[in-house]
């Protein structure tokens, strides 16, 4: 999404946040989900990570929508939100990483340099800062992108990174930051433009774009996903043996057709694991896919029949998820 208008001190906290971002459970997003911080329009809430150990910030819904899919996959090792694109050159983001190994990287030229190239210039972010003279001077600003990830595969790590809209069209013709006087066709030629630049960008480092439409991926899904995801920061303190067990039963009764509610109301009695620890397990089980739920047809109730997977998730949203050629 269009982030707001970047102030000099905001910049400066940008800056210190990103131009060497960390990773894991140290990272820190360039806008963060608070009111001090998000966009007055937006919709801002963070999304924990078992995998991160941290918080997510996400600025909208759709962000959470995508954020959905994107946390199920299992190739998925770390995950930078919010990042700041730069506009001078800059290191790979993979650079550093502790799992990246000896890989030869190349370095960004940043936006600056791209945006010269696309004649973009004219709608690259500017600053304003005011010198200890009082004197007002521009600088560069800075684009903040929505979602990078980085994957592992037999190859080793990769990133992709995502930029997300509540429609396609939005991809052309903005909808935030849009009022009665805008000048639409001005409006159009920056969005496109600002998105020319951020694709190239990444496609100079080797890393693909993928422009997800939130309104095209399927509800039913995003609402289980997030279900499961939920139960997340949960703990169920049940050894692998008992986990097992819960897994177990609940496959067996997945193939049966039988509810989650009656399954775990059996295991209660027969091993003496309560309701609440096995429904952790279930949600955890999810997301682990070790149990293999159907997420597109029909939402998931505890107390109604468990349906098997019909449509694998990864398999649906391959492209997603692919190295670059």
């Amino acid at each position: 999404m269009e982030k707001h208008r970047l102030t000099e001190s905001r910049y400066r906290t940008i800056l210190r946040r990103q131009l060497t971002p960390t990773f894991g459970p140290g990272y820190e997003p360039s806008i963060k989900a608070c009111r001090e911080e998000a966009p007055a329009k937006s919709s801002p809430a963070t999304v924990w990570s078992d995998l991160l150990q941290r918080e997510i910030h996400t600025l909208s819904e759709p962000e959470r929508y995508v954020l959905a899919v994107l946390l199920y996959c299992p190739w998925l090792v770390d995950l930078q939100e919010q990042r700041m694109l730069p506009n001078v050159p800059a290191a790979h983001p993979l650079e550093g990483h502790p799992l990246a190994g000896p890989m030869e990287l190349k370095r960004f030229r940043g936006t600056l340099a791209v945006a010269a190239d696309l004649h973009h210039m004219h709608f690259h972010p500017v600053v304003t800062w005011t010198t200890e003279g009082k004197e007002k001077r521009e600088t560069p600003g800075c684009w903040i992108g929505d979602f990078l990830v980085f994957l592992k595969d037999a190859q080793g790590l990769y990133c992709v990174n995502f930029n997300v809209k509540q429609s396609r069209g939005e991809f052309t013709v903005p909808a935030v930051g849009v009022t009665v006087k805008t000048n639409m066709r001005r409006a159009t030629v920056r969005e496109t433009g600002r998105h020319e630049v951020e694709k190239q960008v990444y496609a100079e480092v080797g890393i693909r774009t993928v422009e997800v439409a939130a309104d095209e991926l399927p509800s039913i899904l995003v609402a289980n996903l997030r279900w499961a995801q939920s139960w997340q920061r949960r703990k169920h303190g049940l050894s692998t043996a008992q986990q097992q067990i819960v897994l177990d039963a609940l496959n067996d009764g997945l193939d049966r057709y039988e509810s989650a509610l009656d399954v775990m109301n059996g295991v209660e009695v027969s091993h003496g694991i309560d309701l609440y620890r096995q429904k952790i397990v279930l949600a955890h089980g999810v997301m682990a896919r070790k149990v293999r739920l159907d997420l597109f047809e029909c939402h998931f109730f505890i107390d109604k029949p468990m349906l098997p997977e019909q449509q694998d998730v990864l398999k649906v949203f391959a492209d997603w998820f692919r190295r670059p050629t």
